[in-house]
């Protein structure tokens, strides 16, 4: 068990050392010594922070350092590459993301709203899939991986941005939507 400080982690995952106060005030684990579990703290960044293109909060970094554990295989036949849980799940949460945006856009929000929505609720999904293996008894998700961190990003399509912006009568900006999605966050953790 490595122990680190807030600064350290902050400097470790390229973010400001008010990032990792907001993850402490947002249940990020501390120790009784006012330090960090090295370990602890990653895998709480890597499965509490959406993961963005733009501006990530030192997820994609987390997820990078954080040393999952190899995951057991089920004892049941192999779908493909994949468990049988797990490729039920992939089917499932593969495509969510897309269609989240699309069905977003027929319903007339925004371009930002729908990109918004498309990553909050596929990172539910994502999330509440995991939590259901885990209940049923596949061991791998124990360690806190997401469905999302087994497969193959390929196996994720992003949403066609600029067809669905322009359904929408605008561009596609992915700045001013990260900005959009930071803002949702902000508002939703207030």
């Amino acid at each position: 068990m490595a122990i680190t400080t807030k600064a350290a982690l902050a400097a470790e995952l390229r973010i400001s050392k008010a990032r990792v106060s907001q993850y402490v005030k947002a249940g990020m684990p501390v120790r009784s010594d006012g330090k960090l579990n090295r370990e602890e703290a990653l895998r709480w960044v890597s499965t509490n922070q959406l993961s963005q293109t733009y501006e990530d909060k030192g997820a994609n970094r987390a997820r990078k350092l954080e040393k999952p554990s190899k995951l057991k295989a089920s004892p049941g036949p192999m779908v493909g590459n994949y468990e049988p849980e797990v490729a039920v799940a992939r089917a499932i949460l593969g495509p969510a993301y897309r269609l989240i945006a699309e069905r977003a856009v027929e319903a007339g929000v925004s371009i930002e709203m729908a990109y918004a929505l498309a990553l909050r609720v596929a990172s539910e999904l994502d999330d509440l899939g995991s939590k259901t293996l885990v209940r049923c008894g596949f061991p791998g998700f124990a360690k806190t991986l997401t469905i999302g961190d087994l497969c193959d990003v390929r196996e994720f399509p992003d949403p066609d941005w600029p067809a669905l912006a322009k359904k929408t009568g605008t561009t596609f900006d992915e700045l001013a939507c990260e900005r959009f999605v930071g803002q949702f966050e902000d508002t939703a953790a207030a």
